[in-house]
Parts: C-alpha cells; structure tokens; sequence
C-alpha cells in the first residue's frame, strides 16, 4: 500500500453529510434558510448552452467584483468556496514548522489545510470569553508565526472583531501575515465587508477571503473569492487550479450581486429573529454569547446533550461539538424564522420527566433475554432450567444483569464458568451487532407499550432510558418499533463502570445531573431498579413484570416502600393520569 505524506496520517477527514435529509429547521451548517434571489434562479434556467461545453472565462465575474468593492482587477482571486480560497492561501504561504496562529474555538478547515502543509497549529485562549482581545493575540506571536486566521464574526462564537482594532496589530506585524475570512460580516450591523478591503488595499499582509454561501445562499454552486494587493494575488494563481469555479456558478454570483437588496432584506429579518433567539435563551437560562452572524452560540451546561438530542428528534438539527472542545457544552444554531424560534424555545422549555427500564417495561423479554439466560445455562450445564427458575433469580436483588444471573445459576448447580466465556455464548444467542447472518433471540421480543402510547406520553413529558442493556442492544430495539424518536437520552450498561451498574444509583444519578425537568418518575419491574430510584431519591412506580407472582412481587415492592405499582404496564397513560388527578385533588 502506497502511504501518504506522513503530515495526514493523523488528520480526520471533515465529514459531510451523504444525502439530504428531510429536517423541519436545517440550522447546522449556517446556510441561508431563506434562499437565493429569484434573479439567480432565472441565471440558471437561461444558461447559455455554450457555457457548459466551454471552459469558463472569469472576466464578467471579477469586473463586477471589482466595481462592487473599488478594487483593480488584479486585486482578485475567484475560488470554489471560501474553503479553496483558504487551501490556496495556506498551500502558498505556509512551510514546514512555520506556526499557524488563531484563536480557540474558530473554523476547523483552516487548521485543517495547514496540518496538512505541515504547519504548527497555535490557538489562543480566550482571556475573556469570547471577545477579541489584541493582548491575547500579542501574547502568542512568536518568530515562527506565518500566519494568524481571523473570522469576523468568528465561527462558531459570532464576536465581530472591528477592522480598526486588526489594523494595530497588522501595522505592528509587518511579517505575519494577516488572514481575515469574512464570510459573515454581511450580517453584522456595526461593521462592514468594505471596512476589512481597505486594510487589504492599504497594507501588503493582508488578505481578505468571502465567500458566497452564506448571505447570497449560494452553498450549492460553491463561490468565493480573494482580495488581497497584486504581489499576493499573484502568487495565489500559481497554486489555484485554472479553471476551479464552474460556469453557472459564475452568471449565479453577478446575478447575486446584481440584487443586494434581497439580501439586505433578509438581514433585516435575521437581526430581528436572532434577537428573539438570544432573548429566549437567556430567559430559559442558558447561556447564549453575542452574536453578530446568522447564527447564535449558545452554552446548555450538563443539559447539551439532551437538548441536541430533543431537538434532533423533533426534526431541527444543530451543530454540536466533540467531548474535547472547550464548547463541549454549546450548541450552534443558525437563527430560524421567527416562526422556528418560537418552535425551538418551546421545545427548551423544561417538562416532567419520566425514566424507563427496558426490559419487563418496554419490552417483553421471555422469549428473549430470558430465553437467552436458559440456553447459555444449557449450553455450560447440558441440562435444562425453569422459565419459574429463572424468573426467582431475576427478582433477587443484584441480578439486574442478564450474564451474571446466568453466572449465579450456573454457580448453584456447582459449574463455574468464566463470565467471559458467559457472555460470548449469551450475545451470540441474544443479539451480535457485528454479524448480521442470522436472526438473534432479540428479534423475539414483543413491545408492551404501544407507539400511540408514547406518543401520547411525550406530549406532557421528556422520556429517557436507564437500562442494563448495552447500548447497541437499546438502540435496535427501539428503532425496530420506531419509538427511539421518543426517548433523548439514555443510560446503558456501557455508560457505567461495573461496580455502579444497577442496583447502584449513578445512572439514575446522571440522568438527574443531565436531563432537564420539572418532576421525575422511575418506571421499573425490579428490585434493583426500585433500590437504585431510591437511594437517588426519585419517585417510583413498580412494574409487575409479565410471568412474574403478583403478589410476590407487590410485597417487594411494597416492602421497598414503592408508592405506585402498575400490574399491566399498557395502561401507562391512564395510570400516570390518573395519579396526576389524585395529586391535584390532594393539593
């Protein structure tokens, strides 16, 4: 296998999406939700025919640039996207172990192209978050810096950086050169796109990049462009593929500029929107941070991931961020109409809460889990054991866990197997995520609440999952019956270190710290689940689980002082109404 240069060995691909999806809000990518002039629509439908057989020719587009912007021709440099504009620029100026400063968070594609170029990444920390500060920036130049990246309005943080406050430190560093990606200032209000050309126009390090995705909605024809003095423009064209933007990208752009006014008008509506947004959030309590683009950065603490995920299923998809960024608990989200504003903060509102077990709650698992139990025990003890046997063990606290009740009945009849050898034989009859060749017990199970139930459940409450399972296993089975879309976040078997597996109470513990509400009820069909709700001190209704003694089981549940205790878990709705009453007229 040919190996490539050793600079990639480490670099993640940045991943797109393989198709498009039908969302309700797309609000992850910061496209403009309102979409393109209806001038670039008629440039696409009068294509002349001989710009697509033909090469194009930049001239129209770079003129038009030109005038727009009060620059000379050779000023300019087109690009498929802000993104090549970017590689360009880094390609041409970047060497081995030259450092490539910017600040910490800001766009990942930049870093990205200069790794591969062999640059050494610097970020700079935010000494107040997230305010551009040039002491900040000071503090990191070394004689190694090369280049210092700039987004204003930064993305993912939204804070404008003003051309004035860049323009002491590029009169300072006459030998770094200053990279400024404005792809959002035209939605800033107090500053302008023309304010960071003039910087370009009156200093020799500096280069401006734009793209057009974003305020003229051009994300699917890929168009951006470069301003910069000759001498860098020039040495740009050495590096740019010489036919690198299409032709109907092209007629798209003059078209785009030829009608400002629509994208004037959008701003209007995205400066109104925006406020309503960042108005909402913070009367709901999160921390939204200011914001002068099309979208808003906003910090849901311990709750991010339940937030995401609610929102997610509720057909709005956002942009969040991996577990070792220093905004591992902010959501970006592209500002809606006010209409999806009003959507998302009702969503954000917080509700009562319900937690789930799985099995003997959600899921019948005689013919599943359990069969599994009795055939792993057949395979090690050649012999046969009760479904009633079976049923008494998994009352017994501490037998939550399906493999070391199989342990425990292996033990009484004086087989000891590893509970290694334990598990392999159980997942190989239950469920194997990585064969899909056969059918597994899993496919046996039957569902015990259904879909319009949990329907009807989630218009008054947040549903979640704390389970034994492992979280493929939790995952499957609720897709099966297409009722995942109804739980937002979940605690498995795989979340937990063994020793704080049920009956210990850090999963409900985390679901507390994690999930949002009002109230919070704990829906459980054993022991382990009724000790672990407990001692975290979250109310509990017991389940009677399918095969099991009423009336034993009542008892336990009893002893274990369980206020509520359902015989036919179907009835869910009812018997949580029917609670509800009861607490009112009590009340």
């Amino acid at each position: 296998m040919i190996k490539p240069r050793k600079t990639i060995e480490n670099i993640s691909p940045y991943e797109t999406d393989r198709y498009q999806q039908n969302w309700r809000l797309k609000l992850d990518s910061n496209e403009n939700i309102y979409g393109c002039s209806n001038n670039i629509i008629s440039a696409i439908k009068n294509i002349n025919p001989k710009d697509i057989s033909l090469y194009p020719c930049y001239g129209a587009v770079t003129d038009k640039l030109a005038s727009r912007y009060k620059v000379d021709y050779n000023n300019i440099l087109i690009t498929n996207g802000c993104d090549e504009a970017l590689n360009i620029i880094v390609n041409t100026y970047i060497n081995e172990d030259d450092e490539f400063l910017l600040y910490n968070p800001s766009f990942s594609m930049p870093v990205l192209y200069a790794k591969i170029y062999g640059a050494k990444i610097k970020y700079i920390d935010y000494s107040e978050k997230f305010i551009f500060n040039p002491q900040d920036v000071k503090n990191n130049i070394t004689n190694k810096t090369k280049i210092f990246y700039l987004a204003t309005p930064n993305n993912p943080t939204g804070e404008i950086t003003k051309a004035a406050v860049v323009e002491t430190l590029i009169k300072e560093y006459e030998n770094i050169l200053f990279l400024l990606d404005c792809t959002y200032t035209n939605f800033a209000q107090y500053v302008a796109f023309e304010d960071y050309i003039d910087l370009a126009k009156k200093y020799n390090n500096v280069v401006v990049v734009k793209s057009m995705s974003k305020d003229f909605a051009l994300a699917g024809l890929r168009f951006g462009f470069v301003i910069s003095n000759n001498e860098i423009i020039r040495n740009l064209r050495k590096i740019a593929s010489p036919y690198n933007v299409n032709a109907i990208a092209l007629n798209c752009a003059i078209s785009a500029l030829n009608d400002e006014k629509k994208f004037y008008e959008i701003k209007e509506i995205n400066i109104k929107a925006r406020d309503m947004l960042f108005e909402g959030l913070e009367k709901l309590g999160f921390k939204p941070y200011p914001s002068e683009a099309n979208f808003i950065l906003c910090d849901f603490g311990p709750y991010c991931d339940f937030y995401y995920e609610k929102l997610k299923k509720n057909g709005i998809i956002v942009r969040n961020y991996p577990k070792n960024s220093i905004i591992c608990n902010c959501l970006r989200i592209t500002v809606p109409t006010t209409g999806g504003v009003k959507y998302i903060l009702e969503l954000l509102h917080k509700k009562d809460m319900l937690i789930f077990d799985m099995d003997g709650v959600i899921f019948d698992v005689r013919n599943s889990y359990t069969s599994a139990i009795r055939e792993t025990f057949k395979h090690f003890a050649k012999k046969e054991i009760s479904l009633d046997e079976v049923i008494k063990v998994k009352s017994k606290s501490g037998m939550n866990c399906d493999w070391d009740a199989t342990k425990y009945l292996l033990e009484s009849q004086g087989i000891n197997v590893d509970i290694e050898d334990i598990i392999n034989v159980f997942q190989n009859l239950f469920y194997n995520p990585n064969d899909k060749s056969k059918s597994y017990l899993i496919d046996k199970e039957e569902l015990l609440i259904n879909k319009k139930s949990f329907e009807k459940l989630s218009e008054k409450y947040d549903l979640v999952i704390f389970s034994g399972r492992l979280k493929d296993e939790v995952l499957y089975s609720l897709k099966k019956y297409d009722i995942d879309k109804y739980f937002y976040y979940f605690i498995t078997s795989d979340d937990l270190p063994k020793n704080m597996l049920k009956p210990h109470p850090k999963g409900v513990l985390e679901i507390l710290e994690h999930c949002p509400h009002k109230s919070i009820k704990y829906i459980g069909d054993s022991i382990d689940d009724i000790i672990a709700g407990n001692s975290a001190n979250v109310e509990m209704i017991g389940v009677i689980p399918k095969g099991a003694d009423s009336a034993i089981m009542t008892n336990n549940f009893r002893h274990l002082g369980v206020k509520y205790i359902i015989n036919d878990i179907k009835d869910i709705v009812n018997f949580l109404e029917n609670i509800e009453k009861n607490y009112a007229k009590t009340n």
